[in-house]
């Protein structure tokens, strides 16, 4: 009987979610048709506490299912009717900046509970010059410069773009509001004791405008017009830096046979930890690089005007 915990706190949340499911089998028994029995997955008599350290205020979270909160499961292995999650409004427990914060999980029957503890992560704040809000050229040889500073309890970051146009295809009458994301990074990671001194990560515009091709259909007649791109610097705490460190370790051609995994949660298995999402809207092309999107090698059959 092991708990096994996810969540993502971050106080930018309207509400805090954890998810827990159990992973055990009974000897003789099938996996693949336990995996679809409800009470086999989910704990019946679980509670679930999050304890703000800093403040001194401890909650106890409510046990919801995740399609009413639209977050629906999705279908694969396991039963995912009902969705079992743990909630709390986030202006019941407010998180701040910074705090440390304990989930515990009692599952009775004089068990010993299982814990995770994290530091909130904070603001990050983008380099207004890294991009710039006026990108003049895009030349595949020269790459973009994404600037941020991280807060001290950000050690991972997700890089993306959404790339936002107007699109009329053949027939419609009027524009409609489109939007392409180029994911750029899934796992810029800071250096050994950053300090909060600004990181530097350099994209290539050709994989930009591979993303934008195959993003977005060719269609013989369609007229599109470019808007602007918001860039999404999201930074998570250690916990998941040392999750994604440790998975790496083993994927080489002189891997060991046991893949190692990480946890942070004693008692447990699984991952808890906090993120921040820095957005910077309103981002333009123009001169050379608009030139580029209607008439690059990879985007000039989209019908950019």
């Amino acid at each position: 009987d092991i708990p096994i915990v996810y969540s993502f706190l971050s106080v930018q949340d309207t509400a805090h979610y954890v998810r827990v499911e159990k992973a055990f089998l009974e000897p003789g028994g099938n996996a693949f048709e336990i995996a679809q029995v409800t009470d086999s997955i989910y704990y019946q008599n679980l509670t679930v506490e999050l304890e703000n350290i800093t403040t001194g205020e401890t909650f106890i979270m409510e046990k919801v299912d995740g399609a009413d909160e639209g977050y629906p499961k999705e279908e694969g292995l396991f039963a995912n009717d009902p969705n079992v999650l743990y909630k709390l409004r986030g202006d019941v427990a407010v998180l701040g900046e910074g705090d440390s914060v304990r989930l515990t999980l009692y599952r009775g029957d004089n068990v010993e509970p299982a814990i995770a503890k994290i530091q909130m992560a904070g603001k990050i704040i983008s380099n207004m010059f890294r991009p710039p809000d006026r990108i003049t050229r895009t030349r595949f040889n020269v790459p973009l410069d994404i600037a941020w500073t991280p807060d001290e309890n950000t050690r991972i970051f997700d890089l993306r773009f959404n790339f936002n146009y107007q699109e009329r295809l053949p027939g419609a009458s009027g524009f409609t509001p489109k939007t392409a994301t180029w994911v750029v990074s899934r796992s810029v990671t800071s250096p050994d004791n950053n300090n909060g001194d600004v990181i530097i990560y350099q994209a290539g515009w050709e994989n930009f405008y591979q993303a934008l091709a195959t993003q977005i259909p060719e269609v013989e007649g369609a007229e599109r017009v470019f808007s602007s791109m918001d860039l999404y610097i999201t930074g998570a705490g250690e916990e998941l830096y040392q999750f994604v460190r440790v998975s790496r370790a083993n994927t080489g051609i002189t891997s060991a046979q046991s893949t190692p995994t990480y946890s942070n949660v004693e008692g447990g298995l699984g991952i808890v930890t906090s993120r921040y999402t820095t957005v910077r809207p309103g981002i333009v092309l123009a001169e050379e690089a608009l030139d580029s999107l209607k008439n690059g090698i990879y985007t000039r059959d989209l019908n950019f005007n």
